[in-house]
């Protein structure tokens, strides 16, 4: 059986062996967040080129034009994730089972194959998280005031628990979406037997499967924290100096796609790992021999 942190290292390897993929998943990234920033700029040029009082009426019909706006980028950077999934899924999962570096060519055939699975997968999978995350809001809303006002020790005990279920909650939802997007694109399962196989396996290797979650997290928080760094020194002048901010503006831009790389790719290592657990289950992977301890290969006295 892979171990969880043999499953970790099996997802990094898997994502620097096809580098293409984080290269391709951080200008996925990137250009969502362009189209969703894109309405909110249209409707400030459209806007600041009126007086005040014009702006302030045409506000009301922009906004709707907004949210029309960002809904739609939404669409287009849900269906181009879960095309880039359907490609990159079976990909990692052959590179987790043969341990090598899968033949190229083949990103567009098995995305256009696997893209209608994904997509239906990816639709549920994210109102999922959807459903829960709106229905712990509305719990906490209640349970917190009701805490706070009667002051009993089995309210608050109970507002604790609501607090905890819905953190505990949302991590297990998103492994869930997680592996059924694994099942339905690197298996070929339909949606319905994906959605078992993902709750059985997940239920088998809950432990795995949170250790895993916890590894890329905590990388991902080193990354972040050098983010930080870097782009504090880079905004470490104090006062407003729009020269300096204007020169500061291409490499605060550099620094931002080169960590946007940086977390695509622990992203493709975190569903590479769940791939290897994945293929792990259906016993496609051989698990890697344990070394023996140095304690063991010490020679024993008299020998």
């Amino acid at each position: 059986m892979l171990r969880a942190n043999q499953a970790v290292r099996v997802g990094l390897r898997a994502a620097s062996r096809n580098p293409e993929l984080a290269f391709a998943r951080a200008l996925l990234d990137q250009g969502g967040n362009l189209i969703a920033v894109l309405p909110f700029v249209l409707a400030g040029i459209l806007l600041g080129n009126q007086s005040l009082t014009a702006a302030l009426r045409a506000v009301g019909a922009v906004s709707w034009t907004v949210v029309g706006g960002v809904v739609a980028a939404g669409a287009i950077a849900f269906v181009a994730g879960m095309l880039f999934w359907a490609g990159a899924l079976p990909l990692l999962a052959a590179d987790a089972e043969m341990d090598r570096r899968p033949p190229p060519g083949n990103f567009a055939l098995l995305a256009s194959r696997g893209f209608a699975r994904v997509l239906g997968a990816g639709g549920i999978a994210y109102g999922l998280a959807i459903a829960f995350t709106l229905a712990s809001t509305a719990a906490l809303f209640g349970a917190i005031p009701l805490a706070i006002v009667t002051k009993r020790p089995s309210v608050l005990a109970g507002a604790a628990l609501v607090a905890t279920a819905a953190i505990a909650g949302s991590v297990v939802i998103d492994l869930l979406g997680r592996l059924l997007l694994v099942r339905t694109a690197a298996f070929g399962d339909g949606i319905a037997a994906g959605f078992g196989k993902a709750a059985s396996l997940l239920g088998a290797r809950l432990g795995a499967c949170l250790v895993v979650t916890l590894a890329f997290l905590f990388l991902e928080l080193i990354a972040a924290t050098a983010m930080g760094m870097m782009t504090g020194v880079l905004s470490s002048r104090t006062g407003l100096d729009l020269d300096a901010e204007f020169l500061a503006l291409a490499p605060r831009v550099a620094a931002g796609l080169a960590f946007a790389a940086v977390f695509a790719w622990l992203e493709v290592g975190r569903m590479g790992a769940l791939a290897a657990l994945a293929a792990d289950a259906e016993g496609l992977i051989e698990t890697p021999a344990v070394a023996e301890p140095v304690v063991e290969a010490l020679p024993v006295e008299g020998e």
